[in-house]
């Protein structure tokens, strides 16, 4: 440290005897030192005594180099003060003037997007061809400055919508042909069910299923077999031998009626009230007969299908009723 004498804070340590023997001293003298155990009262003291030494001078260092500072850290603030105003003064001026900057940046930066986005305007116009009417994400008219507003990203996630859109509609319109289709074709099978075969509809146990002797045909057979399949199976329903079943439910039985029925000849002959003299019974039942006749008007449209279909499932409950 005397090598350092001419350095004021030195200088200063030295004056108050905080020196390099000194500091060698302490480490030579009180660093061996140990107490050998609980019992040994003399070694405890000589520690305490050592530690007080090192203590005293180390509160003494401290002052000395907070007391040499202290012109130091006031020059310090000072320095950070005036920083700070003459910084806030020039920014001031530097913030102003990077705003005229930036604003010609973003318009270099705009137009030069723009010139970009021009290039592609042609290719983005080919692929809105046929889509025009699915756009979803461009509000208003689709204009040519409506699309040079999007970015790649943005325009690619506008075709991939519109290209959905189209497809989803595409599909519907296939699959309500299809419905419309087998709608009719059900109706028409359902139909010649009942004025060519003679068949008898019955509901059992929630299922729609056609009667004629002792062969039967479920609604979902009907809508599902092939044409083959439908014309080798409706062959058998026309040529069925046997009683037709009577629905339990209904309590129908062939003796409910006064007198016997009447065959379906003569209920197509009394249609119009040519018999007068036949029972309030046989009647109804022939009048339920001359429902099934009903021919199939030929529906086209999905609506005008579903619409029959409805009506038919209640003229044939209106039918079962008749009969009872």
């Amino acid at each position: 440290m005397e090598k350092e004498a001419e350095n004021p804070i030195t200088t200063e340590l030295v004056k108050n005897n905080v020196t390099d023997a000194v500091l060698k001293n302490i480490k030579t003298k009180y660093l061996p030192l140990k107490i050998n155990g609980i019992e040994d009262k003399e070694g405890y003291d000589t520690v305490h005594k050592a530690r007080i030494v090192c203590r005293d001078l180390r509160v003494l260092t401290e002052k000395l180099c907070k007391k040499g500072r202290e012109d130091a850290t006031k020059i310090q603030k000072a320095w950070i003060q005036k920083e700070k105003e003459v910084v806030a003064e020039i920014s001031e001026v530097e913030q102003h003037l990077k705003k005229q900057e930036d604003v010609i940046d973003a318009e270099i930066e705009a137009r030069k997007i723009r010139a970009e986005r021009l290039l592609k305007l042609p290719g983005r116009k080919e692929q809105m061809k046929g889509l025009e009417d699915y756009i979803l994400d461009i509000k208003g008219e689709v204009t040519d400055e409506s699309i040079l507003n999007l970015n790649d990203d943005q325009w690619n996630g506008v075709i991939v919508v519109a290209q959905g859109a189209k497809l989803a509609e595409q599909q519907k319109a296939i699959d309500d042909a299809k419905e419309t289709a087998r709608m009719n074709l059900v109706a028409a099978r359902q139909n010649s069910l009942y004025q060519i075969a003679g068949a008898t509809m019955m509901m059992r146990h929630g299922i729609k299923t056609f009667y004629k002797g002792d062969i039967s045909i479920t609604e979902e057979e009907i809508a599902t077999l092939e044409n083959e399949a439908w014309n080798i199976r409706f062959a058998e329903i026309v040529n069925a031998k046997g009683e037709t079943p009577k629905p339990p439910e209904l309590n129908y039985t062939v003796h409910h009626f006064d007198k016997p029925i009447i065959s379906e000849e003569k209920t197509l002959e009394v249609i119009g009230n040519k018999y007068e003299d036949i029972s309030d019974d046989e009647k109804l039942f022939n009048y339920a007969s001359s429902l099934e006749k009903v021919e199939w008007p030929g529906l086209k449209s999905k609506e005008a299908t579903e619409t029959f279909n409805k009506a038919q499932e209640k003229l044939n409950e209106a039918i079962s009723i008749l009969r009872q």
